[in-house]
């Protein structure tokens, strides 16, 4: 595939302002405060945030491989917000497009597709309908918790289409080669 076919997206720090369209930015820099005060000041209690779901929520334990920075697919589940934790402090890379993005040839418009650099201590919660990677590991073997609820879990057991999708239950799973004939590709911090 020539060169000029791939569309590359530079991650950006995430903030809780920069991510407000996407979903809500867990962290203690950015997530309000309770006035929560049971033990003398030693413990922070910080949000809350809220967790939707059409179903009972699950979590599903999620190790993943380094696997650079290209774009496979951008995936959608409509029943229930969802929730990426990082175990073990290391930074991620999330790659997202508002429910509302524009389409093209069915797949969210490039220029509306973003990345953000995530610390391994901050926790994301996408807004329903998000369009969204999984989590980009910046190292081999990195793991999280996700949320996840019934019609999710079996939609991603499920396999891919021959166009390389997935439209089964609570999981929309979309392959923008299929869909644009070009390669979308996130920028790995170093």
């Amino acid at each position: 595939m020539p060169q000029d076919t791939v569309h590359t997206i530079v991650p950006r720090p995430v903030t809780a302002e920069g991510f407000a369209p996407f979903g809500d930015v867990i962290s203690a820099d950015e997530t309000p405060r309770l006035p929560i005060n049971l033990y003398g000041g030693k413990n922070a209690v910080l949000g809350p945030v809220v967790l939707q779901s059409d179903e009972t929520p699950e979590f599903i334990y999620f190790r993943v491989g380094y696997r650079g920075g290209d774009i496979r697919y951008l995936e959608r589940h409509t029943g229930m917000t969802q929730t990426f934790i990082p175990l073990g402090g290391v930074p991620y890379v999330i790659v997202v497009a508002a429910p509302d993005a524009p389409l093209e040839s069915g797949f969210p418009a490039f220029d509306s597709v973003h990345a953000f650099h995530v610390p391994g201590d901050v926790v994301l919660n996408i807004h329903r309908g998000t369009w969204h990677e999984p989590p980009f590991p910046t190292r081999d073997g990195q793991k999280f918790l996700l949320t996840s609820q019934p019609e999710v879990t079996k939609g991603l057991q499920a396999s891919v289409d021959e166009n390389g999708e997935v439209h089964l239950f609570d999981v929309d799973k979309r392959n923008p080669v299929f869909r644009t004939e070009r390669r979308l590709h996130v920028e790995m911090p170093a």
